[in-house]
């Protein structure tokens, strides 16, 4: 009966671990539909000068102080691996804004998440060329249904997935469209544009 159940467990283990998301590869934020942010940190770890589990200590240490100014948990690490020169960390922001705000301080980071009418709220001006999902040129004025699209804008270099079908992105080509709900930044970005539905 034990080794029957020990049999069942590992299938179980195995089940759990061929149905869990992907993690990227790269640089990457991820929102889901109810806003909630996923930021992938992909860096060289390199043993010799690291120590991962001081290493994830420290940021699970930075992750209280930040919460510590809220009644709840905005943040959370989700996962954190170092292994084969790479280190992989998952954060978890309830929100855009969190992420901003957490990012801001270090390295000038933009995140809005949201409807165009609270981006211009927000003080973005939403106004200029698009490039449509299929190649067109575009602008602001020709989006259908303005009301029940989603923008998000970010200032930085990584790629973005997004929870609908992309339908713009800035038309400059600091943004590149890889599937229906992927995307990338480029270096030259200046403030990107993603469009969704």
């Amino acid at each position: 009966m034990k080794k029957f159940i020990s049999v069942c467990l590992v299938c179980f283990c195995l089940f759990l671990a061929g149905c869990s998301e992907q993690v990227p590869e790269e640089n990457t934020i991820a929102v889901d539909k109810k806003g909630v942010v996923t930021y992938t940190v992909v860096e060289d770890f390199e043993k010799d000068f690291y120590d991962a589990e001081e290493l994830q200590s420290d940021i699970e240490k930075e992750i209280a102080d930040y919460n510590q100014k809220f009644g709840s948990d905005p943040l959370t690490l989700k996962s954190f691996e170092a292994e084969d020169g790479k280190a992989v960390m998952q954060l978890q922001f309830a929100e855009a804004r969190y992420y901003e705000e957490y990012y801001r301080e270090f390295a000038g980071a933009e995140l809005f998440v949201g409807t165009p009418g609270d981006a211009e709220k927000a003080g973005y001006q939403l106004e200029g060329e698009l490039l449509g999902a299929d190649g067109s040129l575009s602008d602001w004025s020709q989006v259908p249904e303005l009301d029940k699209v989603k923008v998000l804008i970010t200032n930085e270099a990584l790629q973005i997935q997004v929870p609908g079908d992309i339908q713009y992105v800035s038309p400059s080509g600091s943004v590149t469209i890889l599937g229906k709900k992927e995307a990338a930044v480029s270096e030259e970005a200046g403030q990107a544009c993603i469009i969704y539905k």
